[in-house]
């Protein structure tokens, strides 16, 4: 019994190791990224495809925000996807293309971008763009990601941020800190070691013949990371653009904060788990590195429950430690956390003190309690199946 437990101790202690390692690279990778801030020449017509559930007090923003960006040859498609609310009727009163999708048997995110693909098959644009309706994109940032799609022929992810609404809690900047360390820094080193990058929410582009290939329709409630490793699959890779800028503000609700928390944290998680081996081994089987290098960044769980499981791998090692006198696990566990702590702190002074100034670092333990809410029912519930950020009664930032 305690070889096994030594064992067992050696494996997960290695592993911890490992992706610890993993992070740091892909963090120091991050910092030898150069910027492209150049417009690629004009793709041709794009159709920017919003998917909607209950955001009519939301998307009048949006839709303007997204206009501001289009040609006259460019269309603007608002799903309006199981509403409750009068989405449908105010994204048509700022002069949008509105679907109305009412399949309450078939919720998802995934479902309602596969209608409006179905329907623009009639007459296909050369890009498609993709953004939620609660998204913002910076001046040029739409530009950016369509030209640089139609130039590269592969799919461009924005970068998209989380913000803090003025006046958070130190909390939230935490929060906001968390979305810049993996989509700005994480993506950006996986980009610069493996030539790819994920899709992370909102705000990416596509040439129409890679979105054509795709199914879209899913109840998956991570659906980005189901998408990118089928564009992956298919040859076409995303690539992150990190000059375009894509935002959106954390819902103030707390019931709204934890179900998207839960959606992302316990999602991935599961997704992670039921995928790396598949993926890794389809990865080998067709000699597709880049498969590969997402597979395992894919491992890498969000920043605080990696924290914390390393935390309890390095409890149990030295559990085993002071049972058996076996070290090694433990001090490999421990390097774990080092590397780890390390790849945080690097990925802070180089990109996150603006999001997270020093004098709101003490929001770290608010984050983390915060955390507790997210592995409850309520928040294993809401990542049981797809489930939207805010409901229709939520109050909405600033509200």
């Amino acid at each position: 019994m305690g070889l096994l437990l030594i064992i067992i101790a050696v494996l997960v202690a290695t592993a911890a190791l490992f992706l610890a390692a993993f992070l740091l690279a892909e963090v120091i990778a991050s910092l030898f990224v150069q910027s492209n801030r150049e417009i690629d020449e004009e793709a041709g017509a794009i159709a920017v495809i919003m998917p909607a559930h209950n955001e009519a007090n939301t998307i009048s923003a949006s839709i303007e925000n997204i206009k501001s960006s289009l040609r006259a040859s460019d269309r603007l498609i608002v799903v309006a996807d199981n509403c409750e609310d009068n989405t449908a009727e105010v994204a048509m009163k700022h002069d949008a293309e509105v679907l109305v999708r009412d399949e309450p048997d078939k919720r998802g995110k995934g479902y309602a971008l596969q209608y409006a693909v179905d329907v623009l098959r009639a007459a296909p644009p050369a890009v498609a763009v993709f953004a939620d309706a609660d998204c913002l994109f910076e001046e040029g940032a739409l530009q950016r990601i369509s030209s640089r799609a139609s130039a590269a022929q592969r799919p461009v992810q924005a970068l998209y941020l989380m913000k803090a609404p003025i006046g958070a809690s130190p909390r939230l900047q935490v929060a906001a800190f968390a979305w810049v360390f993996i989509n700005l820094v994480r993506m950006s080193g996986l980009q610069k070691m493996f030539d790819l990058t994920r899709f992370t929410g909102s705000g990416f582009a596509a040439p129409w013949r890679d979105v054509e290939q795709v199914e879209f329709a899913s109840g998956e409630i991570v659906e980005d990371l189901a998408l990118t490793f089928q564009f992956v699959r298919n040859g076409a890779a995303p690539l992150l653009a990190r000059e375009a800028v894509v935002t959106s503000e954390f819902p103030e609700n707390e019931e709204a904060l934890a179900r998207q928390n839960a959606r992302w944290s316990l999602g991935s998680l599961r997704y992670s788990a039921r995928s790396f081996l598949s993926l890794v081994a389809e990865g080998i089987k067709g000699a597709n590195i880049r498969m590969i290098g997402a597979a395992v960044d894919l491992l890498i769980p969000p920043l605080t429950v990696f924290i914390v499981l390393l935390l309890l791998i390095w409890l149990y090692c030295l559990g085993i430690w002071l049972i058996t006198g076996f070290s090694a696990a433990a001090v490999l566990a421990f390097w774990s956390i080092i590397l780890t702590g390390l790849s945080v702190l690097i990925g802070w002074i180089a990109f996150g003190r603006e999001t997270l100034p020093p004098s709101a670092l003490g929001g770290a333990i608010g984050f983390l309690a915060s955390k507790l809410r997210v592995f409850g029912a309520e928040g294993r519930k809401s990542a049981e199946q797809w489930t939207p950020t805010r409901n229709k009664d939520d109050a909405e930032p600033g509200a």
